[in-house]
């Protein structure tokens, strides 16, 4: 762990697998005192219509990607990126430097006016883009393969977007291994159980977090 200025709050970046539970971890963060900012709502912010992004993701992936309201599909550039590394990594170049800026921005300017706030940055590819070092703590959110993959199908059918089996294990295959994101961490969360087990060890996350912040 970096040290922390004294005279700041401190700024937490939750990360993890596709399906892992890093949102819901984020949320019993936040009920706790934490202020979120959410990374992936920054990004769907930019593909919306008008986005200062829109020129160089239509240059980098056509007009294809557009749904009738002229916002970019998620679905649609997904099932592109998904299986294309290189397109992955396209994407992750324009959209990667606003979202990192805006997020960053957000939470210097919380901790900075409130030297006794803890900041969460929810934002799954933190590692992948390189943003680690702008966050002074790093959570990881872990869970087994299979639990992954099957949350994950999950969601599909939740969302009426359901995944084949394969296209799910794309999606998971598309990030950096869980085993390599928690080399980087300073906390590691396990999320194979219940909600009251999660609960439980935000719990202690959070005892051990408070006595950072200064005073």
């Amino acid at each position: 762990m970096k040290p922390i200025a004294s005279d700041r709050g401190i700024i937490v970046g939750v990360t993890g697998g596709i399906a892992c539970g890093k949102s819901t971890v984020s949320q019993l963060l936040s009920k706790k005192g934490a202020i979120p900012i959410n990374s992936d709502e920054i990004g769907h912010q930019l593909l919306k219509r008008g986005s200062p992004v829109m020129g160089a993701l239509l240059e980098a992936f056509g007009s294809d990607i557009l749904d009738e309201s002229g916002d970019v599909s998620r679905q649609k550039l997904g099932a592109i990126i998904f299986n294309d590394k290189a397109a992955r990594e396209r994407l992750n170049a324009i959209m990667h430097p606003p979202i990192v800026e805006k997020s960053r921005s957000e939470a210097n300017r919380l901790v900075t006016e409130d030297a006794n706030c803890v900041v969460l940055i929810d934002a799954a590819l933190l590692i992948e883009v390189n943003s680690q070092d702008t966050v002074d703590i790093i959570v990881v959110v872990t869970t087994s393969t299979q639990i992954q993959l099957q949350r994950l199908l999950e969601r599909g059918i939740a969302q009426n977007r359901p995944l084949s089996p394969a296209e799910a294990q794309a999606q998971i295959d598309s990030q950096m291994p869980l085993s390599e994101k928690v080399k980087y961490a300073d906390f590691v969360l396990e999320n194979n159980g219940t909600l009251e087990e999660l609960e439980r060890k935000v719990d202690g996350l959070w005892h051990e977090l408070r006595p950072l912040i200064a005073h």
